[in-house]
């Protein structure tokens, strides 16, 4: 079975001592959006909405989401159009953006209370279920991508990965390390 990955998602959670006020990412975001290569359409509050996106931020190519889907708040990135590159490019491309956008959070003076992502704490989904069913024969054919870009990043060994066993929600897998990995390092890694 060949998978050819589009529409991803990753998501790197918060220590969710350091979310702070929801409105420095409402503010964050919205700065992201002059001179972006991205065309971004919009920024919205959805704090409203319970175990859900709360700030979004909607661009044709991608989007970046302050998440707290299944009640973990972290950054959700979503590539929206296909890309015509092969799986191993297309993950390292897209977690190194994820990684990149959360390193400008970071270090953003902005917040009042400075963000911190637990890189080595990360959720990766692909948001196309024709695409990747949520099925062990889905982790089957992608488990030896996953596997080669997670060793590159955090060394073999040194973390687990679990697929969602829950076949109502979208094929995605779960990665964590047995150590803490910042968000400097994990960069480092992907060169």
């Amino acid at each position: 079975m060949a998978i050819n990955l589009q529409n991803i998602q990753w998501k790197l959670h918060l220590d969710e001592a350091t979310v702070g006020d929801h409105h420095d990412w409402f503010k964050v975001f919205g700065t992201w959006i002059p001179g972006s290569p991205e065309v971004f359409v919009d920024v919205a509050d959805y704090s409203h909405v319970t175990n859900g996106p709360i700030i979004f931020l909607s661009g044709h190519n991608e989007a970046y989401t302050l998440d707290n889907t299944t009640g973990r708040l972290g950054l959700l990135y979503e590539r929206r159009q296909p890309v015509e590159t092969e799986n191993p490019e297309t993950l390292k491309a897209s977690l190194k953006t994820t990684l990149t956008h959360a390193a400008w959070i970071e270090a953003d003076a902005t917040f009042k209370v400075k963000p911190k992502f637990f890189a080595g704490d990360v959720k990766f989904i692909v948001n196309n279920r024709a695409i990747a069913p949520n099925n062990d024969e889905t982790l089957a054919a992608l488990k030896p991508e996953l596997t080669a870009l997670f060793d590159a990043v955090y060394g073999a060994g040194n973390y687990t990965l679990e697929r969602e066993q829950d076949a109502r929600q979208r094929f995605s897998v779960y990665v964590k390390t047995k150590a803490p990995v910042s968000v400097a390092e994990a960069l480092a890694k992907l060169g």
